[in-house]
């Protein structure tokens, strides 16, 4: 009954062996295919955080995803302030044809409120944790 169970046991390692042997082989394979897949992609796009309404304490509120645009297109953050310190943020795609808008200080159509409008042109680079490089 022991010499069975030896058998057993190292037919099982064999099959553990064989198993991890077809995994590694399957990630090399595939996940070069799939890296060359979403390679092709990024490089046609631009891949922005996308928020409709966040506040610096409480993040995202509504509408967290992401948005695509073509390569030449930029990542945006609209600011809207007041003087009280109240801070609101709305994050979104801009097309080449949007970008004038991209760099501006303007009143608010609300009385005692300021808009900012800053763009980046780099993958995610409006989401919360690098768009402190470029939004004052």
């Amino acid at each position: 009954m022991y010499v069975m169970e030896g058998h057993a046991g190292s037919q099982n390692q064999i099959l553990y062996i064989v198993l991890l042997i077809v995994l590694v082989t399957m990630s090399l394979v595939f996940g070069k295919w799939f890296n060359g897949v979403r390679r092709k992609y990024f490089n046609k796009y631009l891949s922005c955080y996308r928020c409709l309404f966040e506040t610096k304490e409480l993040g995202c509120l509504l509408g967290s995803d992401t948005c695509l645009v073509p390569k030449g297109s930029s990542c945006m953050t609209l600011i809207i302030k007041n003087n009280s310190g109240f801070e609101t943020m709305v994050s979104d795609c801009r097309s080449k044809e949007q970008m004038s808008d991209c760099s501006y200080t303007r009143a608010s159509p609300v009385f005692g409120f300021w808009i900012f409008s800053r763009c980046c042109f780099q993958n995610f680079c409006n989401n919360p944790q690098k768009r402190i490089l470029y939004v004052p």
